[in-house]
Formats: C-alpha cells, structure tokens, sequence
C-alpha cells in the first residue's frame, strides 16, 4: 500500500526542507536562493504546494502568473506577477529521491493543474531541464520559442533547456 500524499499550499516556514530537496535534484547552476522561493511564493501563495507523505515533506512545486512566451529568469532575488498575466508558469517541481516513484509528482502536477485553472490562464508553460522535456510532453507540454527580452532569460536555466507551452484547452 502506498503512503498517502497530502498536498498543501507551500508557507514560508517550509523553505529549509524545500531548499535540501532543492539541493537533492540540481547541480549548483540551477539551484535558487531562499529569498528568490520567497519572492514567488509571496507573489503567488496560491499556486505553490508540497507533497507531504508521512516521513515529511517529499516535494513541492512553485508556480508563478506570467506572459506566455516569458518566463522568469532562474533565481532572481524578486518577483512581481506581471498585470498582463496570461499564463501559469510551473517555474520549479521537485521530489526528493527518496520519495520518488510515490506520487508525489503527480499529486503536485494535479495541483497546479487546478490552480491553473481557478487562475482562469489561457496558458500552461515552464521550462524543462535535466532532461525532462518528454516528461512533460506527456502533459501535453511543447517546445515553444520564448519572447521579447525574456528569451534571454533561458540562459539562466542552462544549455540545455526547453521552454515549453500548451494552452489551457488543450
């Protein structure tokens, strides 16, 4: 039988388990600093959450309003959800690698599924990276060109990144 997954809105005092995740499953190029969680999760407490299973926190996913086509540049020190907004960017999803294999993804994915949805966004976007693009293509997700100054951004995210979109409708 597999442990119940609950998941709950991401709080600030859940940084130092999400920070040692973090560090669990990126190298040092693509990990982000407390106050840049923070930033996200005070511009958009709605759209972030954890996966807590019985040992503790297994994961957690942040999500921010964003243009489609303009993802946000990898740990910056603030965030303001742009008043253009029309689009759910899944900016980071994490599970520990102990806790992998348990739905903790999943349970998370569903999460901000929803929240994209009551956020009425026409668009689902994120970035992938670690070799996860066929993951999230099997989401629906597409490689997609980034826009304007926010194309930029990508460098940020590593030579190997993809930004990825697929309308809400989909």
């Amino acid at each position: 039988m597999k442990p119940e997954t609950v998941i709950r809105p991401m709080r600030a005092e859940d940084m130092a388990s999400v920070l040692e995740i973090q560090s669990c499953c990126y190298d040092e190029t693509k990990l982000e600093s407390e106050q840049s969680f923070l930033a996200k999760l005070k511009a958009s407490p709605t759209s972030c959450f954890v996966a807590l299973v019985p040992d503790g926190l297994a994961g957690y996913l942040v999500a921010v309003p964003a243009e489609a086509g303009s993802p946000p540049p990898l740990n910056a020190p603030s965030f303001s959800a742009p008043s253009t907004a029309d689009a759910l960017y899944l900016h980071d999803l994490a599970i520990h690698p102990a806790a992998r294999g348990k739905g903790a993804a999943v349970a998370l994915i569903e999460a901000y599924f929803q929240a994209l949805e009551q956020l009425k966004a026409q668009f689902a976007c994120l970035t992938a990276v670690n070799d996860s693009k066929s993951f999230w293509e099997r989401y629906g997700f597409r490689v997609a060109a980034p826009t304007g100054s926010a194309a930029g951004h990508m460098e940020t995210y590593g030579e190997e990144a993809r930004y990825m979109s697929r309308p809400v409708n989909a």
